[in-house]
């Protein structure tokens, strides 16, 4: 028998062609998602790989909290992949580990979020960190646009998961280099199976918005303790915290904020929605009006780290758009909006107190590389990991790596 995803009413094709989304009940007849016959699948996990492939059921999950404990030990905390499987499969060979995850020296991963989206193959990625998770070798957290799959909002860069391809290259009339074949969608696996797609909803609705230990947290975008405090007192999964506050928020739409200009309203969705604030920050007004993710916008990224001193201990997030300085390439636009850290962003942890680090090295930004003719990287773009408690930075490309010791930068 086939029943709709939600919880009353099923979610919508994103737009893309409207049809709910279904699963079979019968567990019995679920595939396992790591039995694929992937390359890039079999190539980090092997072929002799299996595990079970039930998520948690709905009940457990009511009972989960949103922030958890952060793994003991050593530990590798690796930034937004964006569906860019061989990256991940290459940074972890870099690290150490064996195509099961594990580490020779006992280490574990830990992932920021936002595996998904506008790299080639998120499917496969989802794959990997599912089964590394599963193992118990890795922890994850969600990002934004894990929630946006959740909430099942098309947006750029996600069409694969309704299985829609899309062009993703920014049409810029200032772009220095042109786009191979504008009229060709880029290339990105498509996620097909309505039962893998509910499959890996259900993986996702059982992560948390962040992770912590003594001295150490991780969250997406923004350590903001009012958020964090909603969120940990909170109990069910985190499309159940989001519904629950963005109604709360609706109310005051309605009401302290009816007439307000359209910015002011913006802004409150995003910096007043504990969920909204840990996986994609807070929003400030833009000096001027600048096109990102598909979209001209008037709000810019809040640079929260510029006036935290480390109360609350060392916090590693992704979610904003670093790059190498060695990327030369001048695309002739900013494909990310405003840039937060300055042309000379050299690897470092950020803030008045040393205490931030962000470990987005722009993976998310390939396709733009890729789809110009540009060799990958050529911007800046890299995934990135950092090894704790040893404060290093490493590169899946194989760019040297960057000691970045914790605490306040002395003035040179």
């Amino acid at each position: 028998r086939y029943t709709p995803l939600s919880r009353s009413t099923p979610i919508s094709g994103c737009g893309c062609d409207g049809r709910p989304l279904v699963a079979r009940r019968a567990a019995s007849r679920r595939p396992c998602l790591f039995a694929a016959s992937s390359l890039a699948l079999r190539s980090l996990l092997g072929t002799e790989t299996s595990i079970a492939c039930l998520p948690p059921p709905r009940s457990a999950r009511l009972g989960m909290a949103l922030i958890r404990g952060l793994f003991d030990g050593p530990i590798d905390i690796v930034g937004d992949i964006h569906g860019e499987s061989g990256q991940l499969q290459a940074l972890l060979f870099r690290l150490g580990y064996d195509g099961n995850g594990v580490h020779a020296e006992g280490r574990r991963l830990v992932f920021v979020g936002d595996l998904v989206d506008r790299g080639p193959d998120s499917v496969g990625v989802v794959r990997s960190v599912r089964f590394l998770v599963e193992k118990g070798r890795a922890q994850m957290i969600l990002g934004n646009h894990e929630l946006n799959l959740l909430r099942g909002e098309c947006k750029h860069g996600n069409h694969w998961f309704w299985g829609k391809t899309e062009q993703l290259c920014n049409r810029s009339p200032e772009a220095r280099h042109p786009i191979v074949a504008p009229s060709s969608p880029s290339f990105q696996v498509l996620l097909q199976d309505d039962v893998e797609r509910e499959a890996m909803l259900e993986f996702f609705r059982g992560q948390p918005l962040a992770l912590e230990r003594e001295g150490l947290r991780v969250v997406h975008a923004m350590w903001h303790p009012e958020s964090a405090e909603k969120i940990r007192n909170f109990r069910g999964d985190v499309v159940v915290a989001y519904d629950h506050y963005k109604t709360l928020l609706d109310e005051r739409l309605r009401t302290d904020l009816k007439d307000a200009p359209k910015d002011e309203r913006e802004m409150a969705i995003q910096n007043e929605h504990p969920v909204t604030v840990l996986t994609a920050g807070m929003e400030v007004p833009a000096k001027e009006p600048y096109f990102a993710g598909g979209k001209m916008r008037t709000l810019e990224r809040h640079r929260w780290w510029e006036s935290y001193e480390g109360e609350a201990g060392l916090v590693v997030v992704g979610h904003y758009w670093r790059r190498l300085t060695g990327g030369g390439e001048d695309l002739g636009f900013e494909p990310t909006g405003p840039a937060l850290f300055g042309a000379d962003d050299a690897p470092a942890w950020l803030g008045p107190g040393g205490a931030v680090m962000c470990v987005d090295y722009s993976a998310g930004l390939r396709f733009e590389e890729r789809g110009r003719g540009l060799p990958e990287g050529s911007i800046g773009t890299a995934l990135a990991a950092l090894r704790v408690p040893e404060m290093t930075l490493h590169f899946a490309d194989g760019s040297p790596t960057v000691n970045v010791p914790a605490g306040p930068r002395e003035c040179e």
